[in-house]
Protein backbone atom coordinates (compact mmCIF):
# COMPACT_ATOMS: atom_id res chain seq x y z
CA UNK A 1 0.00 0.00 0.00
CA UNK A 2 1.53 3.36 -0.80
CA UNK A 3 2.59 6.04 1.89
CA UNK A 4 1.26 8.70 -0.12
CA UNK A 5 -0.94 10.79 2.19
CA UNK A 6 -4.38 9.65 1.11
CA UNK A 7 -5.33 13.30 -0.68
CA UNK A 8 -2.72 12.45 -2.61
CA UNK A 9 -3.86 9.34 -3.70
CA UNK A 10 -7.49 10.61 -4.62
CA UNK A 11 -9.22 10.87 -7.81
CA UNK A 12 -10.75 13.86 -8.82
CA UNK A 13 -13.70 14.81 -11.66
CA UNK A 14 -13.07 17.33 -14.18
CA UNK A 15 -14.49 20.59 -13.86
CA UNK A 16 -16.97 19.48 -16.07
CA UNK A 17 -17.62 15.71 -16.48
CA UNK A 18 -19.42 14.42 -18.59
CA UNK A 19 -20.16 11.40 -17.13
CA UNK A 20 -24.20 10.46 -17.08
CA UNK A 21 -25.15 8.56 -13.75
CA UNK A 22 -27.97 6.08 -13.06
CA UNK A 23 -28.88 6.68 -9.10
CA UNK A 24 -30.88 4.25 -8.17
CA UNK A 25 -32.21 3.94 -4.53
CA UNK A 26 -35.10 2.91 -2.60
CA UNK A 27 -36.93 6.27 -1.96
CA UNK A 28 -34.65 8.22 -4.09
CA UNK A 29 -35.21 11.92 -5.25
CA UNK A 30 -37.45 11.92 -8.74
CA UNK A 31 -38.22 14.00 -10.97
CA UNK A 32 -39.07 17.15 -11.50
CA UNK A 33 -38.09 18.25 -8.34
CA UNK A 34 -36.27 16.44 -6.90
CA UNK A 35 -37.84 16.46 -3.14
CA UNK A 36 -36.00 14.64 -0.17
CA UNK A 37 -39.09 11.84 0.31
CA UNK A 38 -40.55 11.01 3.34
CA UNK A 39 -40.95 7.49 4.09
CA UNK A 40 -42.18 5.88 7.68
CA UNK A 41 -40.41 3.37 9.18
CA UNK A 42 -37.20 3.87 6.49
CA UNK A 43 -34.75 5.50 8.97
CA UNK A 44 -32.91 8.24 7.95
CA UNK A 45 -32.50 6.26 4.28
CA UNK A 46 -34.02 8.77 2.21
CA UNK A 47 -32.62 11.69 4.06
CA UNK A 48 -29.05 9.51 2.68
CA UNK A 49 -30.17 9.40 -0.71
CA UNK A 50 -31.00 12.70 -1.18
CA UNK A 51 -27.61 14.27 -0.02
CA UNK A 52 -25.43 11.47 -2.36
CA UNK A 53 -27.94 13.01 -5.25
CA UNK A 54 -26.88 16.60 -4.17
CA UNK A 55 -23.27 15.36 -3.87
CA UNK A 56 -23.47 13.46 -7.50
CA UNK A 57 -24.89 16.78 -8.80
CA UNK A 58 -22.77 19.25 -7.42
CA UNK A 59 -19.79 17.31 -8.75
CA UNK A 60 -21.04 17.91 -12.12
CA UNK A 61 -21.87 14.88 -13.30
CA UNK A 62 -25.48 14.32 -15.39
CA UNK A 63 -27.88 12.59 -13.17
CA UNK A 64 -31.01 10.97 -13.42
CA UNK A 65 -32.26 8.77 -10.21
CA UNK A 66 -34.44 5.53 -9.99
CA UNK A 67 -36.87 4.00 -7.48
CA UNK A 68 -37.63 1.07 -9.28
CA UNK A 69 -34.32 -1.04 -9.82
CA UNK A 70 -35.87 -2.56 -13.23
CA UNK A 71 -34.99 0.95 -14.09
CA UNK A 72 -31.46 -0.39 -15.26
CA UNK A 73 -32.88 -2.17 -18.34
CA UNK A 74 -33.19 1.27 -19.95
CA UNK A 75 -29.59 2.62 -19.17
CA UNK A 76 -27.42 1.36 -22.04
CA UNK A 77 -26.59 4.10 -24.22
CA UNK A 78 -28.20 6.47 -21.83
CA UNK A 79 -26.10 6.98 -19.18
CA UNK A 80 -21.99 5.89 -18.56
CA UNK A 81 -22.19 4.26 -14.96
CA UNK A 82 -24.78 2.60 -12.74
CA UNK A 83 -24.44 4.02 -8.91
CA UNK A 84 -26.94 1.64 -6.66
CA UNK A 85 -27.42 1.65 -3.12
CA UNK A 86 -30.96 0.05 -3.95
CA UNK A 87 -30.20 -3.40 -1.80
CA UNK A 88 -33.43 -4.68 -0.39
CA UNK A 89 -35.33 -5.58 -2.67
CA UNK A 90 -37.78 -8.15 -1.52
CA UNK A 91 -35.63 -11.30 -3.35
CA UNK A 92 -32.84 -13.62 -1.71
CA UNK A 93 -29.28 -11.34 -2.07
CA UNK A 94 -30.72 -8.93 -3.31
CA UNK A 95 -27.72 -7.01 -3.37
CA UNK A 96 -26.03 -8.68 -6.38
CA UNK A 97 -29.31 -8.32 -8.54
CA UNK A 98 -28.24 -4.77 -9.98
CA UNK A 99 -24.07 -5.45 -9.69
CA UNK A 100 -25.04 -9.06 -12.22
CA UNK A 101 -27.84 -7.52 -14.22
CA UNK A 102 -25.26 -4.38 -15.29
CA UNK A 103 -23.22 -7.03 -16.01
CA UNK A 104 -25.99 -8.72 -18.34
CA UNK A 105 -26.41 -5.37 -20.17
CA UNK A 106 -22.77 -4.45 -20.34
CA UNK A 107 -22.58 -1.63 -18.01
CA UNK A 108 -20.68 -0.41 -15.39
CA UNK A 109 -21.55 -0.34 -12.38
CA UNK A 110 -20.68 0.84 -8.80
CA UNK A 111 -18.84 -1.11 -6.06
CA UNK A 112 -17.13 -4.57 -7.94
CA UNK A 113 -17.96 -7.41 -10.08
CA UNK A 114 -21.20 -9.90 -9.47
CA UNK A 115 -19.07 -12.98 -7.64
CA UNK A 116 -17.00 -10.30 -5.58
CA UNK A 117 -20.08 -9.01 -4.58
CA UNK A 118 -21.91 -12.03 -4.46
CA UNK A 119 -19.36 -13.02 -1.87
CA UNK A 120 -19.12 -10.05 -0.07
CA UNK A 121 -23.05 -10.33 0.86
CA UNK A 122 -22.76 -14.80 2.17
CA UNK A 123 -21.25 -14.23 5.55
CA UNK A 124 -20.00 -17.11 5.92
CA UNK A 125 -18.52 -17.67 2.29
CA UNK A 126 -16.71 -14.30 3.11
CA UNK A 127 -15.67 -15.72 6.42
CA UNK A 128 -14.26 -19.10 4.58
CA UNK A 129 -12.32 -17.26 2.05
CA UNK A 130 -10.82 -14.65 4.36
CA UNK A 131 -9.74 -17.21 6.94
CA UNK A 132 -8.07 -19.23 3.94
CA UNK A 133 -6.28 -15.68 3.31
CA UNK A 134 -4.90 -15.83 6.89
CA UNK A 135 -7.34 -13.50 8.55
CA UNK A 136 -8.59 -14.22 11.66
CA UNK A 137 -12.02 -15.47 11.95
CA UNK A 138 -14.27 -16.80 14.74
CA UNK A 139 -15.73 -20.50 14.27
CA UNK A 140 -18.95 -20.75 12.87
CA UNK A 141 -21.76 -23.15 11.41
CA UNK A 142 -24.90 -22.17 8.54
CA UNK A 143 -28.25 -23.30 9.68
CA UNK A 144 -30.94 -22.95 6.89
CA UNK A 145 -33.81 -25.36 8.91
CA UNK A 146 -35.27 -25.80 12.33
CA UNK A 147 -34.19 -29.48 12.25
CA UNK A 148 -30.90 -28.97 11.76
CA UNK A 149 -30.76 -27.20 14.65
CA UNK A 150 -31.19 -30.47 16.63
CA UNK A 151 -27.66 -30.69 16.11
CA UNK A 152 -25.50 -28.25 18.24
CA UNK A 153 -22.47 -26.30 16.62
CA UNK A 154 -18.88 -28.02 16.64
CA UNK A 155 -17.66 -25.39 19.29
CA UNK A 156 -18.50 -24.37 22.45
CA UNK A 157 -20.33 -21.17 23.63
CA UNK A 158 -21.24 -18.21 24.32
CA UNK A 159 -22.70 -18.03 20.88
CA UNK A 160 -23.73 -15.00 18.39
CA UNK A 161 -26.66 -15.60 16.33
CA UNK A 162 -27.24 -13.62 12.92
CA UNK A 163 -28.49 -13.90 9.37
CA UNK A 164 -26.23 -15.02 7.31
CA UNK A 165 -26.82 -12.43 4.05
CA UNK A 166 -28.68 -9.02 4.50
CA UNK A 167 -28.19 -5.43 4.79
CA UNK A 168 -28.12 -2.84 8.13
CA UNK A 169 -27.73 -5.58 10.76
CA UNK A 170 -31.29 -7.20 9.97
CA UNK A 171 -32.12 -9.49 12.37
CA UNK A 172 -29.09 -8.90 15.06
CA UNK A 173 -31.15 -7.64 18.46
CA UNK A 174 -30.32 -7.78 22.29
CA UNK A 175 -30.86 -11.64 22.01
CA UNK A 176 -28.14 -12.26 19.47
CA UNK A 177 -25.53 -13.29 22.62
CA UNK A 178 -26.60 -16.41 23.58
CA UNK A 179 -24.62 -18.41 26.32
CA UNK A 180 -25.86 -22.35 25.57
CA UNK A 181 -27.09 -23.82 22.53
CA UNK A 182 -30.62 -23.80 23.51
CA UNK A 183 -31.15 -20.25 23.70
CA UNK A 184 -28.72 -20.26 20.34
CA UNK A 185 -31.38 -22.84 18.75
CA UNK A 186 -34.08 -20.45 19.88
CA UNK A 187 -33.40 -17.24 18.37
CA UNK A 188 -32.11 -19.06 14.99
CA UNK A 189 -35.34 -20.44 15.02
CA UNK A 190 -37.04 -17.11 15.45
CA UNK A 191 -34.98 -15.75 12.41
CA UNK A 192 -35.96 -18.89 10.32
CA UNK A 193 -39.51 -18.27 10.54
CA UNK A 194 -38.08 -14.52 9.31
CA UNK A 195 -37.40 -16.15 6.45
CA UNK A 196 -33.58 -15.73 6.89
CA UNK A 197 -30.74 -18.27 6.91
CA UNK A 198 -29.01 -18.57 10.14
CA UNK A 199 -25.33 -18.18 10.82
CA UNK A 200 -24.39 -18.83 14.15
CA UNK A 201 -20.94 -18.22 15.29
CA UNK A 202 -18.61 -18.18 18.36
CA UNK A 203 -18.88 -14.87 20.14
CA UNK A 204 -15.99 -12.80 20.69
CA UNK A 205 -15.85 -9.97 23.74
CA UNK A 206 -14.69 -6.98 23.00
CA UNK A 207 -16.53 -3.93 20.75
CA UNK A 208 -17.03 -3.34 17.04
CA UNK A 209 -14.74 -1.55 14.91
CA UNK A 210 -14.86 -0.79 10.78
CA UNK A 211 -11.89 -0.21 8.21
CA UNK A 212 -12.97 2.27 5.58
CA UNK A 213 -11.09 1.88 2.15
CA UNK A 214 -11.47 3.01 -0.96
CA UNK A 215 -10.40 1.56 -4.00
CA UNK A 216 -7.16 2.57 -5.98
CA UNK A 217 -3.92 1.06 -7.28
CA UNK A 218 -3.45 -0.24 -4.38
CA UNK A 219 -6.27 -0.14 -1.62
CA UNK A 220 -6.63 3.57 0.67
CA UNK A 221 -7.22 2.73 4.04
CA UNK A 222 -8.84 5.50 5.24
CA UNK A 223 -9.02 5.25 8.91
CA UNK A 224 -10.18 2.54 11.92
CA UNK A 225 -13.86 3.50 13.11
CA UNK A 226 -15.87 2.83 16.24
CA UNK A 227 -19.40 2.48 15.71
CA UNK A 228 -21.34 3.43 18.55
CA UNK A 229 -23.55 1.62 20.62
CA UNK A 230 -25.77 1.35 24.07
CA UNK A 231 -26.08 -2.64 23.88
CA UNK A 232 -24.80 -5.64 25.65
CA UNK A 233 -21.43 -6.41 24.28
CA UNK A 234 -21.21 -3.21 22.43
CA UNK A 235 -23.00 -4.85 19.37
CA UNK A 236 -24.77 -3.09 16.71
CA UNK A 237 -28.26 -4.29 16.66
CA UNK A 238 -31.01 -4.27 13.48
CA UNK A 239 -32.35 -0.55 15.24
CA UNK A 240 -28.93 1.03 15.87
CA UNK A 241 -28.27 0.71 12.34
CA UNK A 242 -31.42 1.75 11.05
CA UNK A 243 -31.87 4.83 13.09
CA UNK A 244 -28.14 5.17 13.56
CA UNK A 245 -28.82 7.51 17.11
CA UNK A 246 -25.10 6.86 18.48
CA UNK A 247 -23.10 7.79 15.71
CA UNK A 248 -19.52 6.93 15.16
CA UNK A 249 -15.62 8.54 16.22
CA UNK A 250 -12.78 6.76 15.38
CA UNK A 251 -10.73 4.61 17.07
CA UNK A 252 -7.07 4.34 17.37
CA UNK A 253 -5.80 0.45 17.33
CA UNK A 254 -2.78 0.95 18.41
CA UNK A 255 -0.17 -1.88 17.71
CA UNK A 256 -2.96 -3.80 16.02
CA UNK A 257 -3.09 -1.19 13.06
CA UNK A 258 -0.30 -3.55 11.30
CA UNK A 259 -2.78 -6.80 11.74
CA UNK A 260 -5.51 -4.63 10.27
CA UNK A 261 -3.73 -3.12 7.32
CA UNK A 262 -2.36 -6.70 6.30
CA UNK A 263 -5.92 -8.28 6.50
CA UNK A 264 -6.94 -5.26 4.10
CA UNK A 265 -4.22 -6.35 1.57
CA UNK A 266 -4.86 -10.01 1.71
CA UNK A 267 -8.64 -9.15 1.21
CA UNK A 268 -7.49 -7.06 -1.58
CA UNK A 269 -5.78 -9.70 -3.25
CA UNK A 270 -8.19 -11.99 -3.12
CA UNK A 271 -11.23 -10.15 -3.64
CA UNK A 272 -10.10 -6.85 -5.29
CA UNK A 273 -10.41 -4.27 -7.12
CA UNK A 274 -13.72 -2.67 -5.25
CA UNK A 275 -14.90 0.96 -5.43
CA UNK A 276 -15.36 0.79 -2.20
CA UNK A 277 -15.84 -1.12 1.01
CA UNK A 278 -15.51 -1.55 4.84
CA UNK A 279 -13.94 -4.23 6.86
CA UNK A 280 -16.21 -5.42 10.30
CA UNK A 281 -14.23 -6.62 13.00
CA UNK A 282 -14.82 -7.51 16.90
CA UNK A 283 -11.84 -6.01 18.28
CA UNK A 284 -10.77 -6.46 22.20
CA UNK A 285 -9.05 -3.46 23.32
CA UNK A 286 -7.69 -5.57 26.43
CA UNK A 287 -5.90 -8.54 24.44
CA UNK A 288 -5.77 -6.71 20.75
CA UNK A 289 -7.44 -9.51 19.62
CA UNK A 290 -9.22 -9.05 16.29
CA UNK A 291 -11.88 -11.03 14.76
CA UNK A 292 -12.90 -10.27 11.24
CA UNK A 293 -16.37 -10.17 10.85
CA UNK A 294 -17.23 -9.58 7.18
CA UNK A 295 -16.61 -7.04 4.34
CA UNK A 296 -19.05 -4.61 2.86
CA UNK A 297 -18.77 -3.14 -0.50
CA UNK A 298 -20.92 0.05 -1.46
CA UNK A 299 -22.10 0.61 2.21
CA UNK A 300 -23.40 3.46 3.87
CA UNK A 301 -21.29 6.79 2.16
CA UNK A 302 -23.28 9.13 3.82
CA UNK A 303 -21.68 12.58 5.67
CA UNK A 304 -22.19 11.14 9.11
CA UNK A 305 -21.55 7.16 8.68
CA UNK A 306 -17.65 6.24 9.01
CA UNK A 307 -16.25 6.07 5.17
CA UNK A 308 -16.79 10.00 5.37
CA UNK A 309 -15.75 10.32 8.89
CA UNK A 310 -12.78 8.20 8.40
CA UNK A 311 -11.93 10.95 4.98
CA UNK A 312 -12.32 13.76 7.20
CA UNK A 313 -9.18 13.12 9.73
CA UNK A 314 -6.94 13.62 6.17
CA UNK A 315 -9.26 17.10 5.15
CA UNK A 316 -11.59 15.16 2.81
CA UNK A 317 -15.48 15.57 2.65
CA UNK A 318 -18.37 13.53 0.89
CA UNK A 319 -18.27 15.43 -2.08
CA UNK A 320 -14.19 14.27 -2.39
CA UNK A 321 -14.90 10.27 -1.31
CA UNK A 322 -17.77 10.54 -4.10
CA UNK A 323 -15.73 12.03 -6.99
CA UNK A 324 -13.15 9.52 -6.07
CA UNK A 325 -15.59 6.57 -6.07
CA UNK A 326 -16.93 7.55 -9.18
CA UNK A 327 -13.99 8.50 -10.93
CA UNK A 328 -12.02 5.07 -9.99
CA UNK A 329 -15.05 2.81 -11.06
CA UNK A 330 -15.31 4.64 -14.19
CA UNK A 331 -11.45 3.81 -14.83
CA UNK A 332 -11.95 0.12 -13.34
CA UNK A 333 -14.45 -0.53 -15.87
CA UNK A 334 -13.57 1.49 -18.75
CA UNK A 335 -12.85 -1.50 -21.23
CA UNK A 336 -16.26 -3.06 -20.58
CA UNK A 337 -18.08 -2.16 -23.22
CA UNK A 338 -14.86 -3.30 -26.00
CA UNK A 339 -14.63 -6.45 -24.04
CA UNK A 340 -18.08 -7.63 -23.17
CA UNK A 341 -19.84 -7.87 -26.48
CA UNK A 342 -22.69 -9.99 -26.75
CA UNK A 343 -22.76 -13.33 -29.61
CA UNK A 344 -25.88 -13.33 -30.89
Amino acid sequence: MSSLPVPDLLLRPSAAPSTRILFIARHAPSEPIYECRSYPGDGGYPAYYHRVWEGLNELGYRVVTASDCLAVYKAPGNVDLVFSLYNRIPINNPEIFLASTCEFLRMPCVGSRPNTRALAEDKWFSKLAARAMGLPVAEGAGYDSASALASPAAFAGPYFIKNRFGAASEGISADSIQDDWAGAARVAHGLLERGMSVLIESYAPGIDITVPVLGGEQPIILGVVNPGSNQEGGIITEDLKRNDPMGYEMFDAGPAEAGLRSDVAALWTMAGPMDYFRLDYRFDPHTGRRVFLEFNICCHIGRSGAICLAASRWGLNQLDVLGHVIEYSLRRQSTIREICRWAP
